[in-house]
């Protein structure tokens, strides 16, 4: 699993909108917080984490260490954007260089208007999606309209348990349902902390609370996995330095190691290289080939070699999870829609063309004629 972040994004973003707010009103929209958050993380030492354990360590020394230059960063970050390069690059970096789990995950987000979406709730989403597509069924000579927002039938006393079970899959019902889903999800999430303060009668108003900073904590993270997609900001070593893990070790240490860890080491080693434009992408990747390929390659082999040695495990950050929950979702997927291509790169047009108005997915009707 490649799952590592870069401590400091999440820091930075919250100071950026801090600062805004003190802005005068006619000035706040012209901040671009994408373009301020890569000056500042392109200034400041990175600090990628891979665990839970490794995440505290890396926010208390950036709190602690680095809270005053970031402070300052922003600032002239501010005075950067506002100022600065009459001619600076403001074509956005496309969408495929966001082709991962979390950026994929945001472009799913805003398609189906759905925040704090994760990988674990796109089937349930996608089973409404076909349950409601505006279709007309006839049921025993009667019409049932699903449309996009409601359910309406004709003479409902004439409907079979499995009809009225057809309706109950309405977007209310379904929508309800994965709200439950969700809140469960989030009480077994909360599990990790009772290692911690033991565990509490169900019902108390600790357990409550915990379930609650639970919630919120789970929200941050996500926020976190999905920063980089949402921001439209990109690191150009990451990938690189994926490619060269990739490429310098064996088929079976490539098997046998934990590449985030890895990757996580050697960005550590490594200048950050942060692009919000095509041009600015362009220009890092260039300079990484150029002037960093020999550091690299030997930060990425000094990182394998102490990997291999690790043995102690620790919890891994939320994105580890939200990866995990990935892959199950692709093969809850291929199941449901019956194809075995689905991948990061079509399943956005895929839900696209499942929203499409022009798509209608009609069911066989229950007197064994056609819909129509």
């Amino acid at each position: 699993m490649d799952a590592f972040v870069n401590v400091l994004e999440e820091i930075i973003v919250r100071e950026i909108y801090i600062q805004i707010e003190e802005l005068r009103p006619d000035m706040q929209p012209k901040i671009k917080v994408a373009e301020v958050t890569a000056y500042a993380l392109n200034r400041l030492p990175p600090l990628f984490a891979t665990s839970r354990n490794g995440w505290k360590h890396q926010y208390e020394y950036a709190l602690n260490e680095l809270q005053p230059q970031i402070v300052q960063l922003i600032r002239s970050g501010f005075k950067t954007v506002l100022f600065g390069d009459p001619l600076h690059d403001i074509t956005p970096l496309p969408n495929h260089l966001f082709a991962n789990n979390a950026g994929v995950l945001h472009q799913l987000s805003k398609l189906l208007g759905r925040k704090y979406l994760r990988w674990r709730d796109i089937p349930s989403l996608i089973e409404e999606i076909i349950s409601r597509s505006s279709c007309q069924t006839k049921i025993s000579n009667q019409t049932v309209i699903q449309s996009n927002e409601q359910t309406e039938i004709q003479h409902p006393r004439y409907l079979s348990a499995s009809q009225r079970e057809l309706l109950s899959r309405s977007k209310r019902f379904v929508e309800k349902q994965l709200v439950q889903k969700q809140q469960e999800a989030l009480r077994l999430s909360a599990g990790f902390a009772e290692g911690a303060y033991g565990r509490l009668p169900d019902g108390s108003w600790s357990n409550d609370k915990k379930v609650r900073d639970a919630m919120e904590m789970e929200y941050k993270a996500l926020d976190a996995y999905t920063l980089q997609a949402q921001l439209g900001l990109i690191n150009v070593l990451e990938h690189l330095v994926l490619l060269a893990i990739e490429r310098f070790t064996t088929p079976e240490i490539y098997r046998q190691i934990n590449r985030g860890e890895v990757a996580a080491y050697a960005l550590n080693q490594l200048p950050p290289m942060y692009a919000t434009s095509v041009r600015g992408f362009r220009h890092l990747r260039q300079r990484a080939i150029n002037e960093f390929s020999r550091e690299l390659i030997g930060s990425v082999r000094t990182g394998v070699m102490k990997v291999l040695k690790l043995s102690q495990t620790t919890p891994p950050i939320y994105a580890y999870q939200f990866m995990q929950e990935y892959e199950k979702s692709i093969l809850h997927l291929s199941t449901l829609l019956a194809r075995d291509d689905i991948s990061l790169l079509n399943i956005v047009p895929i839900v696209k063309d499942l929203l499409e108005p022009a798509h209608c997915i009609c069911c066989s009707s229950f007197d064994g004629g056609t819909g129509s």
